[in-house]
């Protein structure tokens, strides 16, 4: 079996009390910081795009739209 380790920073995040409240009953006070960790890598690893969550379409897919005279 293999360990990876990263490397950690220490970093102070504000939190309101309603949101602290609910990581300490879901993650327990010792281990928060591991469920943010988690909560932001499912975040950041989604990769969708910036501009909405259109699929992606291929030419073709695309049909012709000229009007028949």
């Amino acid at each position: 079996m293999f360990t990876v380790t990263y490397m950690v920073k220490k970093t102070t995040v504000l939190l309101r009390e309603d949101v602290y409240q609910a990581l300490k009953e879901k993650a327990g006070a010792k281990k928060i910081s591991s469920l943010i960790n988690e909560i932001l890598i499912e975040y950041f690893a989604k990769k969708e795009s910036m501009f909405g969550t259109m699929k992606r379409v291929d030419v073709a897919d695309l049909r012709d739209h000229r009007e028949r005279l």
